[in-house]
């Protein structure tokens, strides 16, 4: 590969990154970890969940902290939010794995660089 389009390519894997981190900003909340459903009783005799065997569903945010998993109920009013929230957590892991093999590249490509100067392979 000539010095020019190892140029170009390195020019282009910095605007690359440079647009990735901008998307960056645009993510808005995000928190990490997994919804989970669970379905219990409440403990109430009257309820249909004793009475018809009908459990309750409710959400519960699981995320692990030193290796042990840990759980944040999520109220009804706020599950599409958390959900949006995790989605978002999400996106932010992929572009933030882009940036990373982006950068790993121009690292790459700058080292390439450096050795054809030099005259070496």
């Amino acid at each position: 590969m000539n010095k020019y389009k190892m140029n170009i390519n390195i020019a282009w894997l910095k605007r690359k990154r440079d647009g990735l981190t901008k998307q960056l900003a645009g993510i808005g909340p995000f928190v990490d970890g997994s919804m989970a459903k669970v379905k219990r009783r409440c403990g109430n005799r009257n309820c249909k969940c004793y009475l018809k065997d009908e459990k309750h569903e409710s959400y519960y945010l699981m995320y692990k902290v030193k290796g042990v998993t840990k759980a944040v109920y999520i109220p009804v009013d706020l599950e599409d939010e958390v959900r949006e929230w995790n989605d978002n957590y999400k996106r932010l892991k992929k572009i933030i794995a882009e940036i990373t093999r982006t950068n790993k590249e121009i690292i790459r490509r700058h080292v390439k660089e450096k050795r054809l100067k030099k005259g070496r392979k």
